[in-house]
């Protein structure tokens, strides 16, 4: 496989700094107008003037501040993700493929709606959810910025075709995103000639009607027809609400990913999937790698709690205390 150095290092580390401060500038920001608007209580009496007041700081703190810190949370996190090569070299663990049209990772670039999900994008909860298996990667879409955040970025040249045969050879498990596409259409070709149907995962990114689409347009590329869906429902938390899976045969089973409060898409994903997990053989605990990434991002947690915490406790000394 050949590597393309270049992206590989395209992060910066002082852009990411930046991000992260003005994720903690945003938070004490939105705490500032909160402690601002319980002292207008105080002195106001709590009148119109008062409600008009919270109305407005609610309109504001709530979209438009959230969207904020959501975005600068993502773009720190994007400027430090793991390499998809340093991913592969780091974990023994054979990796996740995932194979998508590039169309797909703006469906999966929006954060989710529930207050767990609020700074992860839905490729981040996919990332999470085979984590426990190997490391997910992808290839990088040619000449974008900066990987989105998710699966680990691999950036090849014009013999990418050669870097996705050797994936296939390497990966213990293979996810799809459906779409459309020349190059989506050669690999689903050489998925069903040389990997074992039950180690794949299509999922639906969509609705019933594009589904459709895609599964008359990939019809010459299975021994079987895809499915028939049952409508699905809207879902405003996440775009994969569906998934299918093979028998050895090539036959497809779909499951419904649906989510609720006590559901996420990770746990649905698990629970819904349990036959496919079931005929991997390469599923060992997280390495030392990734147990080093995950107190790495609880120190910055604590750390940007601390800093949030000093914050509102000088707020309210000098406006509250005094």
């Amino acid at each position: 496989m050949s590597e393309n150095p270049e992206r590989t290092h395209g992060r910066s580390k002082p852009r990411a700094a930046a991000y992260f401060c003005c994720v903690v500038a945003g938070c004490v920001l939105i705490l500032a107008v909160v402690v601002a608007l319980a002292i207008t209580a105080d002195r106001l009496g709590g009148g119109a003037l008062y409600f008009v007041g919270l109305v407005a700081a609610h309109l504001i703190c709530q979209p438009v501040g959230r969207h904020a810190v959501v975005r600068c949370w993502v773009g720190f996190k994007r400027n430090t993700s793991a390499d998809g090569w340093s991913a592969l070299r780091a974990d023994p663990r054979r990796p996740v493929l995932y194979l998508r049209s590039f169309l797909v990772d703006d469906l999966l670039a929006r954060t989710g709606e529930t207050a767990m999900d609020y700074f992860r994008t839905e490729e981040e909860r996919l990332a999470r959810a085979f984590a426990r298996i190997g490391p997910l990667v992808a290839i990088g879409r040619p000449g974008e910025p900066l990987p989105p955040a998710g699966a680990s970025r691999v950036y090849v040249g014009d013999d990418w075709r050669e870097t996705v045969r050797e994936l296939l050879d390497r990966s213990q498990l293979v996810l799809i995103g459906a779409g459309r596409g020349e190059g989506l259409r050669w690999e689903l070709d050489q998925v069903r000639a040389t990997v074992d149907p039950r180690r794949v995962v299509v999922l639906l990114p969509f609705g019933n009607w594009e589904y459709d689409n895609f599964r008359s347009d990939v019809a010459d590329l299975f021994p079987h027809p895809l499915p028939d869906l049952a409508p699905l429902p809207d879902a405003d938390d996440h775009t994969v609400r569906a998934a299918l899976h093979f028998r050895e045969d090539w036959t497809a089973e779909p499951v419904r990913l649906s989510t609720d409060r006590a559901t996420s898409l990770e746990m649905a994903l698990l629970q819904q999937l349990a036959p496919v997990f079931a005929h991997l053989d390469d599923t060992r605990a997280p390495t030392r790698l990734q147990r080093q990434r995950d107190l790495r991002w609880l120190a910055l947690s604590l750390a940007g709690l601390v800093l949030l915490l000093s914050a509102v406790w000088g707020l309210l000394r000098v406006f509250v205390l005094r």
